[in-house]
């Protein structure tokens, strides 16, 4: 009976130590200010359009909800964000986004999981529009 016990726990660790557990995204300042009158950022002049951005720790992409509202997260995905190569990315029907190697799919309105194996949605950061300078303040 021990043994079938001391059996069952090692093979229950195992499996345990094997399974891939969401991870921490690591955590890095932003504090960008996009000017959207620059032609770069004309895409961010129409609702339901979005752009990649080079900030946090893979990237944002800055999606605009309304005329006035707009969100922005980290391109790391919350399951493996530590994968060399792994990013999420916008996907061709301009609300999914998907990430390149484990495929965990989120939706891009809330970042909030359409399937998995994430567990988390996507991080955001803070966002906050000017509307008078035509001027989008990111920020954690």
């Amino acid at each position: 009976m021990l043994k079938k016990l001391t059996f069952c726990l090692i093979l229950l660790s195992a499996l345990i130590a094997c399974r891939k557990n969401d991870e921490l995204i690591p955590n890095v300042s932003v504090n960008e200010y996009i000017d959207l009158n620059l032609p770069s950022y004309s895409n961010l002049n129409a609702v339901n359009n979005w752009i990649y951005y080079p900030a946090g720790a893979k990237g944002l992409i800055i999606f605009r909800k309304s005329t006035t509202e707009f969100v922005a997260y980290e391109r790391a995905c919350t399951y493996d964000p530590n994968t060399s190569g792994a990013v999420v990315t916008m996907q061709a029907n301009g609300i999914d986004a998907k990430d390149t190697i484990c495929g965990s799919k989120f939706f891009i309105y809330d970042g909030s999981i359409i399937n998995g194996p994430a567990s988390r949605p996507l991080q955001q950061y803070r966002c906050t529009y000017n509307i008078s300078a035509n001027q989008l303040h990111i920020y954690n």
